[in-house]
Formats: structure tokens, C-alpha cells, sequence
């Protein structure tokens, strides 16, 4: 097995895979370069917290098989499904149609037809999913809008716009996502110039620990088609890939044995298989019952019970069938009747009786109730998570107030899905930005960045504004107040900073400013600064006449305050702007005076 002359490269990877892969010869090991060229590019970048956190960590007792402390390593166990889904390995193509099946099934498809139009959501600028900065007080403007930039070359890529529907319908039913990062061989630099999806059913995880927590690369099982026949796969060629050259979004839902990704879909698998048999039997029953049944009452007279059964038969024999011509026989015979089929009632009716009467038997009475069926339907999408108010579309919306609890439930699950799609896409981010050299260059941490999708709209955000009406409604009772500072209430009721305190104070003696200036314009008309230097009184906020025995008083100074809002930002609006009036009035004594805000 190449090791020494492979630079370095993935020599882990390489003992890694050669002691967990089950196979007594495996040839591809031997020319790694060969068959995943770009395999060196990817090696070592992205991030790599995770598996730093885990060579630290002495609670799990993982320890690391790279490391030189791995003491409790998994190079003890020597089972191939522990890393890989060998058991079952041969099963996960007729696994994927089993759940594409279920998917297309009419209840569940619309359920997650819900789900997914939750997911992508645009704001006011047409943005899907949004790079943010934990703390962008501490990176320099000039690096946020580089680093902004090449997250919208990258994110456009996976085109959300158009494909994000499937794709968080794949995560839904399949489990798994893979997207190849396509790089130029000669020019790695460049970074990411596009993205693949590859065939769920054809990729398979490499874990490196028993707890299959951090994944160690991936391995493509790639069917070369027979020549002779192109519908048959003659072999699958292993193609390993570095965990850095994939983007792999999963549902994180394990099975019993931590072996198999479930997709979201498995929590429903009970409640559609109980749906599809309860939709039958009603069918069939439906069909059973729905013709009228015929009792016959013969009379059979004094007939011994053997005669009596023998003449019912025959009438049963003449009534189920009709005599007709038959070609082949070249005779009259006894054909059987299917307008007949039904399931009558034949009765003897001894001497003394009415005679011989036919009466109908009535259909089945309940055969448009569905309450049984519409019990299924709900306990299906109480499985998938989706309110059962919307499964009526006559229902009016609710809004405001009569939001359900089990709306706001299910806008929680949607951010959690998106969270988990947001992790995938960054960690391709973080690739392609090393791949670049800005990684290094501007000193980034996987802490400095994160992605978000824009929460779903329809209930999230109402829910919101309900939140922040109580903070207010409680803010204005307790402001009333006159034992409670009004400064201390916004701090404590309303979440407001110090610095948001302080804009806010900046931002109410801006307005007094304003108001002020307005009320000159109002008084003295378009020249009340010509006007207030020749010694007019200057008039009130309240449209009136201030006294003053005469003194003319200048405008005061419409510009900033040394308040700024969170962030770092001065208030909007808060340019410099000129002193109004030219100082001193003309004839007064005193320095000019500016109304108090």
C-alpha cells in the first residue's frame, strides 16, 4: 500500500481504511492518486473542530486512532458495520425505493409538500439563506463584504431557488445528501467552482469512532456498465473521497444501532402502513356491502324438508343463471348470470303462510362515514409533524391571536431543519474559503460565521410581534409608574442595551430639534433664519410666541450627539449638519440660547 511516496496525504486515511474495510485484497488503496486525483486538495481543509474537541475529550473515552494518546482507540474493534453500513450495505438501494415508495403515497407526499414549502422562505432582498458575524464589531468592513461576496459565488452554486425544495425533500425521505465540491486541478486556488449531488444509495460514510460521531471520509461505489448489456452493472468501483471534498447534510436521526441514517419519513412508517390497510378495508367493504340483498320467502306448502331443499335449489339454480345459445355445444344451456351475484336470502314458508314474497334487504347505512379513516389521516401528520388544521382547505386562515400551539411547534421543527441544512452548507463554506487563502489571511474561526436560513414566515414571525406587543404592553404599565425609573424599565422589560438606551435618548433630542425648526418655518415662514437674526421672537413648539422682552434667540445645532447605536453605528439621520440663524441675534447681548430637548 502506497504510503511514503503519496506525500504525506491521508497516510491515516490509508491505515484507517485498510483495517476496517472487509475485503482480503483491496486494490485501490495501492492507487489512491490515480482514482481521486483531487483527493491531496481537499486533504487537511475545511474545519476540523470537532475532531480537536474529541482528541481532548476524556468522558467519552473515544480517544483518537491518529493521536498520540489514543489509548481507548477504535482500532480494537475490527467490525466493518461499526464504520460503515457493510451490514446492510447490499440492502440500501431497495432501502431508498422502499422510502421513495412511502413518499409517493397521497398523505404523506402532502404532508411533505407542507414541510418544504415551510423551508424556503425569500426576504425583502430575495435572499434564501443569509451569512452572519457573530461578533462583527471585530472584523474590519473591507473583510465582511470579501467574505460576503464569495458567500453568495458559493451559495449560488446549490441554486435554492430553484432545487432547495428537493433538496429538503431528500433530506426528508432519503436521509442523506451528498454534494460533490468540484474544484479546477490546476487551479485549486480558485477555490469551489460548482457542486454535483451524488446518488444517495451509492455513498456510503466512513466513521472514525465506534459512536459514528465524526466521519472520516466517504466512499463512492460507482457501477461500471456492462458493455455488451448497458442495462446491467458488471462491477461497483470504489472511489474513496476526503471528507472535505463532500458537503453531507443529514436528518440526524439514528436507528436502535447507530449504524443506519433514518429519514424523518421512519417516524411515520407505522401510521402509513395503518393508513394504506384502513383505506383498503373500507374499499372493500364499501364494494360488499353496497348492493341491496333480496330475501325470498317460498312457500314450500306441505313439502317434506327434502323436497322443500330441493325446490329452492332449483328456483336458486333458475335465478343465478339464464338460458342462451352456445355455438361450441350447439345447444341451449345454463349460463350464469352475473347481474345475479348477489347475496340473497332463501326462506321455506310452510302451509298456512302468506305465500311466496320477496322483499329487499337495504344496503349498508354507514358508508360515507370516515371518522375511522380521518383518524389515521391526523395521527399520520401528528407523525410528520404537520398541524392537522391544515388538512380541511376550506378552513379560513387564523391568524393573530388564534395561533394554535401546534403552528408554532411546527415552525420550531422547520428552523430546526434548516439549521441542519445551514451546518452542510457551511462546512463547504469553510472549505472554499480555505481552499482560497482567506481562511488564514484574515485569521477566521469556525465561531466567526454562521448560516441561516430565513425562519418560516407564516407563524414565526406573527408570533414575534405577539412577543414583543407583551414586552411593550408590560413596558407602558410599569413606565406609568412613577416609582419605576422609565430608563431602568426599557433595560429590564423591553431587553434594550446601554447603548440602545443612549441612541434612543439621541434619537428624542433630535426629534425636539426638528419639531423646533419646523416651528420656525411655521412662524416666520421660509426666512425665519433672516428673520431671528433681525430680532424676532422665535416661535414655540406649540405654534405660539415664546417671551424673552425681545431677545432674539439662535436656532440651536442641528447635528450628531456622541450616542451610538448598537454596533457601533451612529443614529440614522444624525448627519453634521450647519447651525441655523448665524449665531447671535442682531442688537442682543447675550449669547443665543437654544431651547432645551
Amino acid at each position: 500500500m502506497a504510503t511514503d511516496n503519496s506525500g504525506g496525504f491521508g497516510r491515516q486515511l490509508y491505515k484507517f481504511m485498510s483495517n476496517k474495510l472487509p475485503y482480503s485484497s483491496y486494490s485501490i488503496l495501492d492507487k489512491f492518486e490515480q482514482i481521486n486525483p483531487k483527493f491531496k486538495v481537499f486533504h487537511d481543509q475545511g474545519t476540523s473542530r470537532q475532531e480537536a474537541l474529541q482528541r481532548q475529550s476524556i468522558s467519552s473515552s473515544l480517544g483518537y486512532p491518529d493521536g498520540p494518546d489514543a489509548v481507548a482507540n477504535v482500532m480494537r474493534e475490527s467490525q466493518f458495520y461499526q464504520y460503515m453500513y457493510a451490514n446492510v450495505q447490499t440492502d440500501k438501494p431497495k432501502r431508498m425505493m422502499d422510502y421513495r415508495i412511502m413518499a409517493a403515497f397521497a398523505e404523506v407526499a402532502d404532508a411533505l409538500d407542507e414541510i418544504c414549502d415551510e423551508c424556503i422562505n425569500k426576504d425583502d432582498k430575495g435572499e434564501i439563506v443569509k451569512l452572519n458575524f457573530n461578533k462583527p464589531e471585530d472584523i474590519e468592513e473591507n473583510i465582511k463584504e470579501t467574505l460576503s461576496q464569495e458567500f453568495e459565488r458559493y451559495v449560488g452554486y446549490y441554486n435554492l431557488d430553484l432545487n432547495g425544495w428537493e433538496y429538503f425533500r431528500r433530506m426528508l425521505v432519503e436521509a442523506e445528501i451528498y454534494f460533490e465540491h468540484i474544484i479546477h486541478k490546476s487551479y485549486p486556488e480558485e477555490g469551489i467552482l460548482g457542486v454535483v449531488t451524488m446518488p444517495t444509495e451509492l455513498v456510503d460514510p466512513i466513521f472514525s469512532n465506534v459512536q459514528n460521531m465524526i466521519v472520516k471520509g466517504f466512499l463512492l461505489r460507482k457501477p461500471i456498465m456492462d458493455p455488451v448489456n448497458p442495462l446491467k452493472i458488471k462491477e461497483f468501483k470504489m472511489i474513496p473521497l476526503d471528507k472535505n471534498q463532500v458537503s453531507y447534510i443529514n436528518s440526524g436521526i439514528w436507528n436502535e444501532n447507530k449504524t443506519i441514517r433514518l429519514p424523518f419519513i421512519e417516524n411515520a412508517r407505522r401510521a402509513y402502513r395503518q393508513l394504506s390497510l384502513i383505506e383498503d378495508s373500507i374499499v372493500i367493504y364499501r364494494l360488499v356491502r353496497a348492493p341491496e340483498r333480496l330475501i325470498f320467502n317460498v312457500d314450500v306448502g306441505n313439502m317434506s324438508p327434502p323436497k322443500a331443499e330441493a325446490y329452492i335449489r332449483k328456483l336458486m339454480n333458475n335465478y343465478w343463471s339464464k338460458r342462451t345459445f352456445d355455438l361450441d355445444q350447439n345447444a341451449t344451456v345454463q349460463k350464469f348470470n352475473p347481474q345475479s351475484m348477489l347475496d340473497s336470502f332463501w326462506f321455506a314458508k310452510r302451509a298456512g303462510s302468506e305465500g311466496t314474497s320477496v322483499t329487499s334487504l337495504p344496503a349498508g347505512q354507514n358508508l360515507g362515514e370516515l371518522t375511522d379513516l380521518m383518524y389515521f389521516v391526523k395521527k399520520l401528520y401528528k407523525a410528520l409533524k404537520v398541524p392537522t388544521t391544515r388538512l380541511n382547505p376550506e378552513d379560513t386562515y387564523q391568524g393573530g391571536e388564534n395561533i394554535l400551539r401546534e403552528e408554532l411547534k411546527f415552525a420550531k421543527f422547520i428552523v430546526r431543519l434548516q439549521q441542519r441544512f445551514a451546518a452542510g452548507l457551511k462546512n463547504g463554506f469553510v472549505t472554499h474559503l480555505k481552499l482560497k487563502g482567506l481562511w488564514d489571511k484574515y485569521k477566521l474561526k469556525d465561531t466567526t460565521i454562521d448560516l441561516n436560513f430565513n425562519p418560516p414566515s407564516n407563524f414565526y414571525e406573527l408570533r414575534e410581534q405577539q412577543k414583543l406587543e407583551l414586552k411593550v404592553k408590560t413596558f407602558n404599565d410599569f413606565s406609568a409608574n412613577d416609582s419605576v425609573s422609565k430608563t431602568y424599565a426599557q433595560k429590564r422589560y423591553l431587553g434594550w442595551t446601554e447603548k440602545e438606551i443612549m441612541a434612543n435618548r439621541e434619537f428624542l433630542r433630535k426629534d425636539k430639534e426638528f419639531a423646533w425648526e419646523l416651528a420656525q418655518i411655521e412662524g416666520s415662514g421660509p426666512a425665519w433664519q433672516k428673520a431671528l437674526a433681525g430680532g424676532a421672537q422665535p416661535a414655540s413648539p406649540g405654534g405660539g410666541e415664546t417671551g424673552g422682552g425681545g431677545v432674539g434667540a439662535a436656532p440651536p445645532a442641528f447635528g450628531p450627539g456622541t450616542a451610538t447605536v448598537a454596533g457601533g453605528e451612529s443614529p440614522a439621520g444624525a448627519e453634521t449638519a450647519p447651525a441655523g440663524g448665524g449665531g447671535e441675534a442682531a442688537g442682543s447681548t447675550g449669547a443665543a440660547a437654544a431651547p432645551a430637548a
